[in-house]
């Protein structure tokens, strides 16, 4: 295990939530990781307290 910043389970599901909200609005995975991951260092040098989560509704299913 390596020796990083220790996130609460809360921070973590947040940042997770964080990684679907951008896959969700068509973010390559990787790419959402990356976002996630530089915003976790971020936060960690103190730079910034929270990131904002843009909740993205659920797309409406076609009906026919």
């Amino acid at each position: 295990m390596t020796s990083g910043p220790n996130f609460s389970d809360a921070q973590l599901k947040l940042w997770l939530r964080r990684v679907q909200t951008e896959m969700s609005k068509g973010t390559p995975p990787e790419a959402a990781l990356d976002l996630v991951k530089a915003a976790m260092t971020a936060q960690t040098a103190g730079k910034i307290q929270l990131l904002p989560v843009v909740d993205v509704p659920p797309k409406a299913a076609k009906t026919s």
